[in-house]
């Protein structure tokens, strides 16, 4: 049997280490150092050279075991003792220094993504809250982006965004039973979304100082664990966005509407008016003033005269999208709707609708009628905006006296 320590010295200076010598056909036959390498483990590794020519051979070539973070550099040579040959894999564990790189390439990787994400962002700052979506989807590579806004001046809504969508879809969700905002869901757990398929990890959620609370959830792919790290990464950043985007809303929602019955208000009338309002194809106008106000504020107070608004704001709300159709309180008793690129047709439509609903309160009101007058114009481009509203407010007066006629009243009292 051959003396395996005997060749070692005489062929290398330092025979320190590990080693394993192995006959030509790659079979190991002695092993020093403290490497436990297994047969199968072994012809696992070197089945790549198997087939080589080994006379004179002298490579350097590497081992890896991701799963198990070891890696190794192996310098294998041919060796002749006597009429024997063998080759002698000379072996180095470079698994710390492997690893340590792994780890420097691993951050590095994910300091460009999210780089790319804060950049993503960044060129929204000043853009709609919910255009943060389509990024969520981008840069955490997921299948499908859900959130969750329940404003204090609206009702909750959800929004939804796919990577196969064209855009994000809005819905109310006035009945929602399942808590998005419960402390159960934790950023970074998973968990079941109503009317979702697959599980939706809660991304981020909270509450911001005016009150308005949110709740974000992504459908993300399966990936490595150190990619947990790099989502842990964006937590702050899209709750940032987010409840910055929230509290500008609120701001502009403020500026845009009428406090007491949430309508748009005269700044946003004006600033319509001055732009959108004058370049559509069609546009109808809906000149509307509520009667009796003035009698409801002497005989039942003003609390009651401001219920005979809301009732009316309430009416509107339910034809108005703010996105083609836009409900206005002008002041007092006076309102305005107002539909972008509507003909004559789809002006009826909208008209039916809206009595549809100011009926449907009036039937569920507590003691107190709500009675609209309403003037309908409608212009086709090129129309003339200001001789529109001045033919619908003839309209409304002329309504609002046959309304009071019709009921025995003055047609000039108030």
């Amino acid at each position: 049997m051959a003396n395996y320590d005997r060749i070692l010295q005489r062929y290398f200076e330092s025979a320190i280490g590990n080693y394993l010598i192995t006959d030509t056909s790659w079979k190991i036959l002695y092993c020093k150092g403290s490497l436990l390498i297994g047969e199968d483990q072994w012809n696992r590794w070197s089945k790549l050279y198997h087939d080589d020519p080994t006379e004179d051979l002298d490579i350097e070539w590497e081992i890896a075991e991701k799963g198990n973070g070891l890696y190794y550099r192996v310098r294998t040579k041919e060796i002749r003792d006597g009429n024997e040959s063998y080759l002698v894999h000379q072996v180095y564990d470079v698994s710390d220094f492997a690893n340590i790189f792994h780890d420097l390439s691993s951050y590095s990787r994910m300091w460009r993504t999210l780089s790319t994400c804060q950049a993503d962002l960044m060129s929204i700052l000043s853009d709609q809250l919910t255009h943060c979506l389509p990024i969520v989807v981008k840069n955490l590579q997921a299948e499908c982006a859900v959130l969750y806004v329940d404003r204090t001046t609206d009702e909750l809504r959800r929004y939804v965004y796919a990577k196969d969508m064209q855009k994000v879809v809005k819905k109310r969700m006035p009945e929602l039973k399942f808590d998005v905002f419960s402390e159960k869901h934790v950023p970074g757990k998973t968990c079941e979304l109503p009317g979702f398929r697959g599980d939706f990890m809660c991304f981020t959620k909270g509450c911001t100082i005016s009150g308005d609370l949110y709740g974000l959830y992504v459908a993300l792919p399966k990936t490595e664990k150190d990619d947990d790290r790099m989502y842990s990464m964006y937590f702050s950043m899209f709750k940032l966005f987010i409840e910055n985007a929230l509290l500008r809303d609120k701001v502009v929602y403020e500026s845009e509407h009428d406090h007491l019955t949430g309508l748009y208000n005269k700044a946003k009338y004006s600033a319509l008016m001055n732009g959108k309002f004058r370049t559509c194809d069609c546009i109808t106008v809906f000149n509307l003033d509520v009667n009796y106000l003035k009698r409801v504020n002497d005989t039942m107070g003003h609390e009651a005269g401001n219920t005979l608004l809301r009732m009316a704001a309430d009416s509107l709300k339910a034809v108005a999208d703010g996105e083609d159709t836009y409900a206005f309180r002008l002041g007092g008793d006076e309102f305005m709707l107002i539909a972008a690129d509507a003909d004559e047709a789809k002006a009826e439509r909208i008209e039916r609708r809206w009595r549809d609903a100011l009926a449907e309160i009036n039937k569920n009101a507590d003691g107190i009628e709500c009675v609209i007058a309403c003037g309908i114009k409608t212009g086709k481009k090129p129309y003339d905006i200001d001789q529109i509203l001045e033919e619908a407010d003839k309209l409304m007066y002329a309504d609002k006296r046959a309304i009071k006629i019709s009921r025995g009243d003055d047609p000039d009292a108030r």
